[in-house]
């Protein structure tokens, strides 16, 4: 058995009540926690790598979602949600061959405040200094932010997503864990983490 461990954080500190969940490909919970008084998180799965895990409390309405893709459970692992008004999704990392040695860093950001007023592009404007992004626990320098619009099918038209070229503190092809964190300009954020 493997154990995921953690504390749940928002703006003021630790939070409890947050449900830190183990999903499947199709989204499905397969394993759940909820963060005690301390914030703090436990959860005892078998051996393997799950493609998501999430942590929310008050989706929609105070907060939205930390998101976490490939997670490696075996023996103990330690991570960390932090959740605010911003939600970092999508979350793709790659090293594009024959180019100098960056790591390409693909997301979309969302807004509650957006989402709020009904707008229909939800992610927020973010420039280079919004971002940032930490590769095997170092932090990276970001070289190149591009705004990208995505289509998202009929029923949602088009959203922003981000693409960033950022520094890696080793040849890019052995990185483990990239953690994206966004700031808007009111000083709320969201993070994702994603495993290699």
């Amino acid at each position: 058995m493997a154990i995921i461990r953690g504390t749940a954080m928002g703006t003021d500190g630790v939070l409890s009540g947050v449900s830190v969940e183990l999903k499947n490909e199709r989204f499905e919970t397969v394993y759940q926690a909820l963060s005690d008084e301390a914030g703090s998180f436990r959860l005892s799965v078998p051996d393997g790598t799950y493609p998501f895990l999430t942590a929310v409390r008050e989706y929609g309405d105070r907060y939205l979602e930390y998101w976490a893709q490939n997670v490696p459970a075996r023996g103990e692992l330690t991570l960390d949600a932090r959740i605010d008004t911003l939600e970092v999704y999508g979350l793709h990392a790659f090293h594009v061959k024959g180019a100098a040695n960056a790591l390409t860093i693909y997301f979309r950001p969302m807004s509650l405040q957006k989402f709020k007023f009904g707008e229909p592009d939800i992610a927020p404007a973010l420039g280079e200094g919004d971002v940032t992004v930490m590769v095997d626990g170092q932090r990276s320098e970001v070289y190149l932010l591009n705004r990208v619009r995505e289509y998202a099918g009929e029923d949602v038209g088009f959203l922003t997503a981000y693409l960033l070229q950022v520094s890696v503190p080793r040849d890019a092809n052995e990185w483990k864990r990239v953690d994206v964190t966004v700031y808007d300009g009111d000083g709320h954020f969201g993070c994702a983490t994603l495993f290699r």
